[in-house]
């Protein structure tokens, strides 16, 4: 049922947006009450992070099965950057996340599983990176995590400007700096 209401959730928020989205709205496309859907979360935060928590472990599961795909270093870090970045300022994924950063949860363990998703990513970029340095397709740098761990704060920060709608900054700009970015340290700018 929980799940139920999480995706309901997610319509809601993708329609309604998830500042404005209220307990009302989920329970309408849920086709339960607003008591019913408090019931399983308590507070209109908790779905929020809810929501955010399964969507990142759908987005995990994808980034997966899409990155194994990929057949060169470059390709892959191509992808893994479409995949971390917004696909446009109303990116349901990434407005969910400016929400739960505005206000964060504060039990262990939901800040463990967001740390869990974090760190995720970064391995998952350093692990392409140093399949790329040990086929020759990058140069060797001293540690791909600390590599990692900085280009993906580096595209939280495009994430930003592309939410933000600043001008010039859209998705495809976004992408291309973080490319860029993450290339360029690697020889392969």
């Amino acid at each position: 049922m929980r799940a139920h209401v999480l995706r309901a959730a997610l319509l809601a928020i993708d329609e309604v947006g998830p500042e404005r989205v209220r307990v009302r709205d989920i329970a309408e496309r849920a086709g339960m009450s607003s008591g019913h859907v408090m019931y399983y979360f308590g507070k209109r935060d908790r779905i929020l992070v809810s929501t955010l928590l399964l969507s990142e472990d759908e987005l995990a599961e994808r980034r997966t099965a899409e990155l194994a795909s990929v057949a060169g270093p470059r390709e892959a870090v191509g992808r893994f950057v479409e995949l971390y970045l917004p696909v446009s300022a109303t990116d349901v994924r990434w407005r969910l996340w400016a929400q739960v950063i505005a206000r964060p949860p504060t039990d262990a363990q939901t800040l463990t599983r967001i740390a869990g998703f974090t760190g995720t990513w970064v391995r998952e970029l350093a692990g392409i990176v140093t399949r790329g340095i040990g086929e020759g397709v990058f140069r060797p740098i001293g540690d791909a995590e600390d590599h990692a761990t900085r280009m993906c704060r580096i595209m939280d920060s495009l994430a930003n400007d592309v939410l933000l709608g600043l001008p010039g900054c859209d998705a495809a700009w976004a992408r291309d700096q973080a490319v860029r970015a993450i290339l360029r340290e690697l020889g392969g700018a």
